[in-house]
């Protein structure tokens, strides 16, 4: 890629981002259009993406830090329609769009790969498009996202096999594929999880620099694919599994340096790989189009929408077969308690995006399969754009309104997680009260006598308390009340502002500057309360 390529496509990239954020619009739909239309730049259009870097680099690091960061309280109260969701529905989607796409003229192996490209749902999708989905709701969509690509690339190394000799698909070839691949997939990540979480605090009692550890977790996915890889396993579940594992057992495993540190970086890195991908994609769509000809891209504009409906009607219809067999088979009076209703589950089907990890396996197909080309490469990657397009699309834009349509008639699983909601919050008061009753005995411990200091913090924390429980939401809650917030910020900005102006003055150095901004921002921090990022 020469330089001026990465400046055309930098300078789209910030143009894409300016006008979702300014107007509220789908930002993959904008980037993929923003590298389509930057293609036509003489330079762009030469501009490629390696399969074996998207599959080997973009989709590890991609899902570990989904995968870090989904709830996993949550995750456990719906973890049967989650791993049914992630393996029976994918199953569903994939065999259907593969009918679909038989039935219009493909071979089996080229619709089995697009069922499996499309199969999986986006977790950074959901996280970035479902933000009025209730957080329950959006927990499972996320954990479907991240435990179903396991199932997806299961299929698609079937479909890839069957592309490459045209072998018939077998029973005990199918089951021998889903056994390796999801056995030695998770089998890996936990082990690689297992050895990092205990690595990691070690590493951090040797030598306690915060980059250090930032490059462990960032070799960690990459040890987890590859193994699961060498013994013939899913390497995108074995990072799902590492990232979920050290995500539950992080306690201890990181320090407050390190999460200071750890997740900018990652937040940045992760956006930044979305955001190449999606241009990529639509660097290569106008290339692709321009070389087909006419005949292939009419079927290839017939394609996209048939196997979009396909794909949509193949979920509302796998997620209410899946719920009202396990309604059939629990007949447990908490099972009431988990029902969903047609509204819900209409959300939950409007809500499965395809995005950046349908594009990846789709770019990742081989050029060619031992000597000869595979000619339907290009029409699978055009069916896998078109169809992600019209996913992000279509159903971003009728999310929120079905989302408000469902809000009128909540479920009693929503209900369930509202009290579990208030319940924590009990808790985290809870704790903050028995810390003010540890007060005195805390500062004994570190040699505290003041009782003037000891009283000061002890009305802090009281007040903190009473905020807290005045919430009703810990998630809402403010170390200080709407007024005094507000006086705290204004003074923080005033600082701010001086400093700014004593340096410019000559009056302080810039290290001087930096450290009183520094500061100032971790004040901020405390007062405003954790930074909310995608």
């Amino acid at each position: 890629m020469t330089v001026e390529a990465i400046i055309v496509l930098g300078i789209a990239a910030v143009c894409c981002i300016l006008l979702t954020n300014r107007f509220n619009l789908i930002g993959p739909v904008l980037l993929i259009a923003a590298g389509a239309g930057a293609s036509f730049i003489p330079g762009v259009s030469e501009a490629s993406l390696s399969p074996t870097i998207v599959l080997t680099i973009f989709l590890p690091f991609l899902l570990y830090w989904e995968s870090l960061s989904v709830s996993l309280v949550r995750m456990k109260r719906a973890l049967r329609g989650i791993i049914l969701s992630a393996t029976v529905l994918v199953i569903i989607t994939a065999g259907i769009i593969a009918g679909v796409g038989v039935a219009l003229g493909l071979s089996l192996g080229a619709a089995l790969l697009i069922g499996a490209c499309l199969g999986p749902t986006d977790a950074t999708a959901v996280a970035s498009l479902g933000k009025g989905i209730a957080p329950a709701g959006r927990t499972i969509l996320q954990s479907e996202s991240l435990l179903n690509d396991g199932t997806a690339l299961a299929i698609f190394a079937i479909a890839l096999s069957i592309a490459d000799n045209g072998q018939s698909v077998t029973t005990s070839n199918v089951i021998t594929q889903f056994v390796l691949s999801i056995g030695a997939g998770a089998g890996a990540g936990l082990l690689c999880g297992l050895t990092f979480t205990t690595l990691l605090p070690r590493i951090i009692r040797i030598d306690n620099d915060p980059l250090l550890a930032v490059l462990c977790t960032i070799v960690s996915p990459f040890v987890a694919y590859f193994a699961a890889e060498e013994l013939h396993g899913s390497g995108v579940l074995a990072v799902v599994t590492a990232g979920v594992f050290a995500s539950w057992r992080g306690v201890g495993a990181d320090t407050v340096r390190l999460r200071a540190f750890g997740r900018p970086f990652w937040t940045v890195t992760t956006f930044l790989l979305n955001t190449i991908l999606f241009l990529m994609v639509g660097v290569s769509l106008p290339g692709i189009i321009s070389s087909m000809p006419q005949a292939t891209l009419t079927r290839a504009l017939i394609l996209i929408p048939a196997i979009y409906v396909g794909m949509v009607l193949a979920r509302f219809v796998g997620h209410h077969s899946i719920i009202f067999a396990i309604r059939a088979l629990d007949r447990r009076p908490q099972q009431r308690e988990r029902r969903t209703n047609f509204r819900s589950r209409l959300v939950t089907t409007v809500a499965g995006f395809r995005g950046a990890i349908s594009l990846a396996m789709a770019v990742s197909i081989p050029l060619a399969f031992g000597n000869s080309v595979y000619e339907e490469r290009d029409i699978i990657i055009l069916v896998v754009a078109g169809v992600t397009l019209l996913s992000l699309i279509i159903q971003g834009i009728a999310l929120p309104v079905v989302v408000r349509w469902a809000a009128q008639a909540p479920t009693p699983f929503l209900e369930m997680d509202a009290r579990a909601e208030a319940g924590e919050t009990q808790a985290v008061g809870a704790t903050v009260r028995d810390l003010i009753e540890e007060i005195d005995s805390l500062a004994s411990s570190v040699d505290v006598t003041d009782a003037d200091t000891i009283e000061r913090v002890r009305a802090d924390y009281l007040q903190r308390m009473h905020n807290l429980m005045m919430s009703g939401n810990f998630k809402e809650y403010r170390a200080y009340a709407p007024d005094e917030l507000r006086l705290r910020l204004a003074c923080v900005s005033f600082l701010r502002n001086a400093a700014f102006e004593q340096r410019r003055a000559g009056n302080i150095d810039d290290s001087t500057f930096d450290y009183i901004r520094d500061c100032l921002d971790t004040e901020t921090r405390h007062i405003e309360g954790p930074l909310e990022v995608e």
